[in-house]
């Protein structure tokens, strides 16, 4: 009977401590990769931010963390804007970031950082920009590139049929778009998108 009391003790101890260490977990980056993987993520400040859903008022589907988009002529030649948006819509202390590339024709390679004007599509800048939006103690604060502000470097961007994966790192400086002199730094960004199973 006591060796069944212990047996049971340690047992319940052991799922406790499970439990705990799965709610205490810290947010990790997911590994820099080119598979398709459909994850993505970045540091703000040192601080990871990585995609989370958030869920509506009155059901339904979930509000994506993780959502791309593109422009009508991007297929076959990529020549229109390519857009990520990575954001965590779980927590209301949250950040959300968006990259923006006004045309992949180029293919892979280094993707220079602009001026932004807090605008997306026609009414988005002649160049790349991040715009990124954080909540803290319910203020709003949103950043915006500025010219050379840094790289979005696409390792893998395939656009076939069948296929739509398209990998890559980022890096960047932002700054306050309501106080200039107010930076962040956006580092160990990555992403690795499949646009055929993203959020399905």
């Amino acid at each position: 009977m006591k060796i069944l009391i212990y047996i049971l003790s340690f047992i319940i101890l052991t799922a406790c401590n499970k439990d705990d260490n799965n709610e205490n977990q810290q947010d990790q980056l997911p590994p820099i990769t080119t598979l398709g993987a459909n994850t993505a993520g970045c540091r703000i400040n040192g601080k990871i931010l990585i995609p989370k859903n958030g869920s509506q008022a009155i059901g339904g589907s979930p509000i994506y963390g993780l959502n791309k988009t593109q422009g009508n002529n991007f297929w076959p030649d990529k020549n229109d804007y390519w857009q990520l948006e990575i954001a965590n819509k779980r927590d209301p202390n949250s950040a959300g970031i968006v990259l923006w590339i006004k045309n992949m024709q180029t293919g892979n390679g280094d993707y220079v950082i602009g001026q932004s004007n807090g605008e997306l599509y026609v009414d988005g800048p002649n160049n790349n920009q991040i715009i990124a939006s954080i909540k803290e103690n319910g203020v709003y604060k949103t950043y915006w590139s500025g010219t050379n502000a840094g790289i979005i470097k696409i390792s893998r961007s395939d656009l076939f049929v069948g296929t739509s994966i398209f990998s890559g790192t980022f890096n960047a400086v932002l700054y306050n778009k309501d106080n200039p002199s107010e930076t962040i730094n956006i580092t160990d960004g990555r992403f690795d998108i499949n646009g055929i199973t993203l959020n399905q």
